[in-house]
C-alpha cells in the first residue's frame, strides 16, 4: 500500500525509530505492518502518522503516482530521442526526493544508464551496471530485461558488438516490451558483418517505430535497412538514390541535421564503392558541412573523404596530408583510435611503404580485430598478404592466407 511506503520513506528521512513515531498513536508491529503494506489500517491512524511527520498524506500519493509517470515519459523522450525534454525530466526528477523509494530507485538508475549512453558518458553509465548487476537476481522481470538492453547498448559503443549480440538476444520479449532493442540488436548485427540478421531485426525495429511514430528512429531504421540491402553485392542504384532522397527529405522535415549528414555519408559510401569518387568526394563534403568538428561522426566522414579524394586523385598530395593532419589533431585531442586511420593516409601520402605495411601489420590490424571491424580486417589483411609476398616474405604472407581464401568483393578496395 502506498500509503505505507510513503510513511517508511519519510521516518526514516527523519531519522525516527518505529518506536518513536508510533508513541502515543498505536503499536510498533502495527506500524511494521503498515509501512510493509500487510495489514488493513483506519485513515485516522494514518493521519496521525502523517501529521507527525509533517506530510500531506495525499498530496503524497498524487506526487507518487505522477513520478510514476513522470519516468516513463524520461524514458520514452530517450527513445524518441527528444533531448530537450530528456534534459527537462530529469532536472525535474532529481529535485523529486521521492526518487529515492526502492520501487523507483532501480527503474531511475537504469534510465540514468541510458541518460549517460545518450552523451557517452560511458564511464559514469558502466559504474552503474556494475553496480546493478550484483543486485540483478532480485530485480523484476522489466527491470532485468531493461539492465540487458543498457548493457547491450554499452557493448555496442564501447565496441564490443558480439557481447552486444550476446546479451541483446537474451532479453525476453513477453517481459519487455520496449521494442527498440530491435535497432539495436540490428546495428551489431551490421557491426558483426551479418547483414541478413540485421535486415530482420531493423525490419522488427521499424514496425515498432512506425506503431509508436518515432519518426527520427524511422529515418535511422530505414538507414540500416538500406545499408544491409547493399552489403555484399551494390543493390539497384536507382533505387538506392531514391530511398536515400526520400530519407533526405524526411530530415529536412524533422530538422534532423545529424542524420542528414549521415544520410550524406552513406550514399557518399554507395558512389565510392562503385567507383564514383567525384561524386562520392562531394557528399562527403556535404555531410561535412552540417557537422562540429566534435562530433562523433566527423571524423569517420573526413577520413572517407580522404580516401575518395585519394582513389579519385580529385585533390593535391599536399591538401590531402593537410586534411589527414587535420584528423589526426582531432582525434589525439579528443583520445580517440580513429587517429589510427589517419596515421595510414599520412604514411601512403607521404610514400613511407614500409612504415605504412608496419604500421598495418603491428596496430591498425590489431586494434580492427579487437573492434570487431571485419570489412577493415580483409581489407588491410588483404593489402598486407600481397606486400608481404612481394616481398619474399612467403611464410608470414601464408599465415594470412587462411583469412583471404573466403575473401569476397570489399567495398574499401580501389587499387
Amino acid at each position: 500500500m502506498i500509503e505505507g511506503k510513503i510513511i517508511k520513506f519519510y521516518r526514516e528521512k527523519a531519522g525516527l525509530t518505529q518506536g518513536q513515531l508510533v508513541k502515543g498513536i498505536c503499536s510498533v508491529t502495527h506500524l511494521s505492518k503498515i509501512e510493509r503494506g500487510i495489514t488493513e489500517y483506519s485513515e485516522e491512524i494514518t493521519q496521525l502518522l502523517a501529521k507527525k511527520l509533517n506530510i500531506n498524506p495525499q498530496v503524497e500519493i498524487t506526487r507518487y503516482h505522477n513520478l510514476s509517470k513522470k519516468l516513463e515519459r524520461w524514458h520514452d523522450a530517450m527513445i524518441m530521442q527528444n533531448l530537450q525534454k530528456s534534459e527537462a525530466l530529469k532536472n525535474e526528477l532529481e529535485q523529486d526526493e521521492l526518487i529515492q523509494l526502492q520501487e523507483f530507485n532501480v527503474y531511475y538508475q537504469l534510465l540514468n544508464v541510458r541518460y549517460y549512453l545518450s552523451k557517452h558518458q560511458l564511464a559514469q553509465a558502466h559504474g552503474i551496471i556494475q553496480y546493478l548487476q550484483k543486485a540483478e537476481t532480485t530485480l523484476s522481470s522489466h527491470d532485468g530485461n531493461m539492465l540487458k538492453h543498457v548493457r547491450g547498448i554499452y557493448y555496442f559503443l564501447s565496441g564490443q558488438f558480439q557481447e552486444c549480440v550476446d546479451v541483446l538476444i537474451s532479453i525476453d520479449q513477453q517481459q519487455y516490451n520496449r521494442l527498440e532493442y530491435f535497432y539495436h540488436l540490428a546495428i551489431a548485427y551490421h557491426s558483426i558483418n551479418s547483414p541478413v540478421r540485421a535486415y530482420y531485426y531493423a525490419d522488427k525495429a521499424l514496425r515498432y517505430f512506425r506503431k509508436t511514430l518515432n519518426m527520427l528512429r524511422i529515418i535511422d531504421t530505414e538507414m540500416v535497412m538500406l545499408i544491409q540491402l547493399n552489403s555484399n553485392e551494390p543493390h539497384d542504384f536507382n533505387e538506392t538514390i531514391d530511398t536515400y532522397e526520400k530519407l533526405l527529405q524526411m530530415c529536412d522535415t524533422c530538422n534532423a541535421v545529424e542524420r542528414k549528414s549521415k544520410l550524406y555519408h552513406n550514399l557518399a559510401f554507395e558512389y565510392s564503392r562503385r567507383k564514383q569518387y567525384q561524386e562520392a568526394a562531394d557528399l562527403y563534403q556535404e555531410a561535412l558541412k552540417l557537422i562540429d568538428e566534435h562530433s562523433p561522426h566527423y571524423l569517420t566522414t573526413l577520413d572517407r573523404y580522404i580516401f575518395s579524394c585519394y582513389a579519385g586523385n580529385l585533390l593535391s598530395k599536399e591538401l590531402l596530408i593537410e586534411k589527414a593532419q587535420k584528423g589526426m589533431k582531432i582525434a589525439q585531442a579528443a583520445k580517440s583510435k580513429e587517429w589510427i586511420y589517419f596515421q595510414l593516409h599520412l604514411y601512403l601520402l607521404n610514400q613511407e611503404e614500409e612504415n605504412y605495411y608496419q604500421f598495418i601489420e603491428h596496430t591498425a590490424l590489431l586494434f580492427f580485430k579487437k573492434m570487431g571491424y571485419i570489412i577493415l580486417i580483409d581489407h588491410y589483411e588483404k593489402k598486407l598478404f600481397h606486400y608481404l609476398y612481394e616481398k619474399g616474405e612467403v611464410e608470414k604472407a601464408l599465415e594470412l592466407a587462411n583469412s583471404l581464401i573466403q575473401t569476397k568483393h570489399n567495398p574499401y578496395d580501389h587499387d
